[in-house]
C-alpha cells in the first residue's frame, strides 16, 4: 500500500485502485467519477454532490482535506473537472487492448501484407548538401571550434 502523498491529492493508493477517501467506493465512469476541486484534491462525483452547500446565496464546496472552498459551477457539480489522470486510468482498465496481431493476418487471397504497397508513399528526391562547417582560419579542421572559437 502506497503513503497517500506518494501520488496526486485525493488518490488514496496507487492507481489501479482509486477510490473516494470519503466514501472507499472506487472510482468509475458513472455516479462515481473522480471530481477535482480547486485546491487539487480529487473526490467522487457522489460525495462532492453531498458536500455542496448554499452559504450567503452562493453554492461553495469545503474541502474535507484541506478545508478551502471551490465555488460550484452553474451546472452543478457535474460541471467541475474530472481528475484526468484517475479518469484516463479507469478508462484504460474498462476497455480491451488495442494491439495489432503479430504475424499479421492473411488477406481473403490468402497473401499476408509484410511491406508497404509501392507507390504508396511518394520516393524522396535528391537530398540537399550541406557543407562541412570550416574552422576560423578556414584551415579546414574543426579545431578552433571546439575550442569555443578561440584560435590555438
Amino acid at each position: 500500500m502506497q503513503d497517500a502523498a506518494a501520488g496526486p491529492p485525493g488518490l488514496r493508493r496507487g492507481w489501479d485502485l482509486a477510490e473516494c477517501i470519503i466514501c472507499y467506493s472506487a472510482y468509475d465512469l458513472s455516479g462515481h467519477l473522480p471530481r477535482r476541486l480547486y485546491c487539487g484534491h480529487t473526490f467522487c462525483q457522489a460525495c462532492v454532490r453531498r458536500l455542496d452547500m448554499s452559504v450567503h446565496e452562493q453554492r461553495w464546496i469545503p474541502c474535507p482535506q484541506c478545508r478551502q472552498s471551490t465555488p460550484t459551477p452553474r451546472g452543478g457539480v457535474a460541471m467541475l473537472d474530472l481528475d484526468l489522470a484517475a479518469f484516463l486510468a479507469i478508462k484504460a482498465e474498462r476497455e480491451p487492448a488495442r494491439v495489432e496481431p503479430w504475424p499479421p493476418t492473411p488477406l481473403k487471397d490468402g497473401t499476408t501484407v509484410t511491406q508497404q504497397p509501392p507507390g504508396l508513399c511518394p520516393t524522396l528526391g535528391p537530398q540537399p548538401h550541406f557543407p562541412q562547417p570550416r574552422c576560423c582560419r578556414n584551415c579546414g579542421s574543426l579545431c578552433c571550434l571546439s575550442l569555443g572559437g578561440r584560435e590555438v
